[in-house]
């Protein structure tokens, strides 16, 4: 942080995931990330070209945070990466797709290797929170199958980056920041949450009963307690908010001077509410998706704010951890609840659980969900096979609604059947 007493603190947070995918080869089906069919399509084609640039987003956060460091700068950001992703990610850095592909002047190269070297070297400046495997919408998932998605990314990222690392893995990003709105299954999720190791978690505001009186950023820019009761218990685990209106500038390419402009005004809102602690603004987004990301973000917005001299001197930069650790060491006053319908990044949950497709889909992966149950009860069930249960709850299969996607989670139904078949 560069101000001991700042009007707000302030961290962007990017987020990244691409799907598996079945595809054919010699009339084979064969299993790949969707990063790598996408490098592996036909030349000077516009997926290949999306590829590319996608890539180089996924190292852009540990390559600025280097770049910032070495000129003696102090960046701060948030990512989360799927467990899915991350795999693929070490797949191509080391098996030469990465090592000798150039973009736009920047060899790739193996980005796993510099991610160990920022986590290692520059531990401050990039904090990576928690999120599911497979990148499953959890109010869409077998509630049976939550503690292996949220465990089986802990153990990717630890195989990857070391104990360590992941010791300092603290936060909680929820897929497509879906959360159930049913109490009784909120406070098991948050005792799981805190069972894995979590202290806080993200929300959409959407998600959140709106306290009577409560401006938006008295709700979206304070930390919070999330309270859910049910059933004669409680439960209640750290609430970070979205800003929304600041999350949608930042995929859109809202410069440094105005995101800084966004932040003051927040600044002066709690404080003429009487705040004894700066704000929190933490507008997220996707890391990779639109031009915006993969040309714009890095030099026209977040590089300026680190290396803007005094423009930017009232503002502190810190990780969500880091403030927890400054302001909220003795807990926090306010307290917040569920709606009774939850949430999601775009609202509602109506893009993973509606139509006749998904529920087809969601249909088959419960009833396969309650096939591995009954072998892994029998204590017959490997790893390798848990693993391919999971794949089967990735949300891209019913978010896109299409038929193309629905067909990919057929296919990997059928494939974790017959896993457990065999």
């Amino acid at each position: 942080m560069t101000n001991s007493n700042p009007l707000a603190v302030f961290v962007p947070w990017l987020h990244m995931h691409q799907p598996p995918i079945w595809v054919e080869t010699d009339q084979t089906p064969v299993l790949r990330g969707n990063l790598e069919k996408m490098l592996e399509g036909p030349e000077n084609s516009e997926e290949g070209w999306n590829a590319q640039w996608y890539a180089l987003a996924y190292k852009n956060p540990a390559r600025f945070a280097k770049l910032l460091k070495n000129k003696g700068y102090q960046p701060r950001m948030m990512v989360d990466y799927s467990g899915v992703l991350l795999e693929e990610m070490a797949k191509l850095s080391t098996n030469g797709k990465f090592e000798h592909l150039d973009v736009g002047g920047e060899k790739v190269g193996d980005v796993i290797a510099l991610w160990r070297e920022v986590l290692e070297q520059h531990p401050e400046t990039v904090e990576f929170a928690g999120t599911a495997y497979s990148h499953c919408y959890f109010p869409a998932t077998p509630e049976r199958d939550a503690e292996a998605q949220i465990m089986e990314w802990r153990r990717v990222f630890a195989d990857l980056f070391g104990e360590k690392a992941l010791s300092r893995v603290r936060g909680f990003w929820l897929p497509e920041m879906g959360m159930t709105g049913d109490a009784a299954e909120a406070l098991r999720f948050i005792r799981l949450l805190k069972k894995c190791g979590y202290e806080w978690l993200i929300l959409p505001s959407s998600a959140l009963e709106r306290p009577e009186g409560w401006s938006t950023p008295e709700l979206e820019n304070r930390v919070h307690w999330l309270t859910v009761e049910s059933g004669g218990e409680s439960e209640k685990i750290l609430c970070v908010v979205r800003d929304t209106d600041m999350g949608i500038r930042q995929q859109s390419g809202q410069n440094a001077d105005g995101c800084i402009n966004d932040i003051r005004y927040r600044g002066s809102v709690l404080r003429e509410a009487g705040s004894k602690i700066p704000p929190l603004v933490v507008p997220t987004s996707d890391g990779e998706n639109g031009n915006v990301m993969m040309f714009e973000y890095f030099k026209n917005s977040f590089v300026p704010l680190f290396d803007g001299g005094d423009r930017h001197s009232d503002i502190g930069f810190m990780t969500v951890s880091e403030y927890i650790d400054a302001y909220i060491a003795d807990g926090v006053a306010t307290e917040v609840r569920l709606k009774p319908t939850g949430g999601s990044w775009i609202g509602g949950h109506q893009s993973w659980q509606e139509g006749d497709l998904r529920q087809r889909v969601l249909v088959a992966v419960e009833q396969l969900s309650q096939d591995y149950a009954k072998v892994e009860a029998a204590g017959k069930l490997s790893p390798e096979q848990k693993r391919a249960l999971l794949l089967c709850e990735t949300s891209c299969f019913v978010y896109w609604g299409s038929d193309f996607w629905a067909g990919q989670a057929d296919k990997f139904i059928d494939w974790a059947r017959e896993a457990i078949n065999n």
